[in-house]
């Protein structure tokens, strides 16, 4: 298993690379426009916030599995910390703690994410010919 996981990761790397830019050319271009995404509900800007860091974070991984993890964490990190600086400078919009603290949950889960699925890919016994 572990070998045809990293065979597909391997083969499909470019398209990896391609979504993880497209998704975060995205992310940067919403949260940086004039005016923000319409929510029907209060809590659903933290869900765009959190959804995005995590896909962002999945995405990072499938496209460059060789970033350490605190490499990973730092530039999620600066990518989220940069759409919210970028906003106190714009007239019609502005920072939220909040929208940050929806990062770092993002964040968070998708490491974790990542870290079980290498602990689990790690302990796997090599398949002997």
């Amino acid at each position: 298993m572990r070998q045809l996981i990293e065979r597909l990761m391997a083969r499909y790397s470019l398209w990896f690379k391609l979504a993880f830019f497209a998704l975060l050319a995205l992310g940067l271009y919403l949260g940086m426009s004039p005016s923000p995404p319409p929510t029907a509900y209060s809590w659903q800007a933290s869900g765009y916030h959190a959804g995005g860091i995590f896909a962002l974070t999945v995405l990072s991984f499938a496209a460059f599995p060789h970033w350490r993890w605190w490499f990973r964490a730092i530039f999620m990190t600066l990518v989220g910390a940069a759409v919210e600086l970028v906003q106190s400078l714009h007239p019609t919009r502005s920072p939220d703690w909040g929208d940050i603290m929806a990062n770092s949950c993002g964040l968070l889960v998708g490491l974790l994410l990542i870290a079980c699925y290498t602990l689990l890919i790690r302990r796997q016994r090599p398949v002997e010919g």
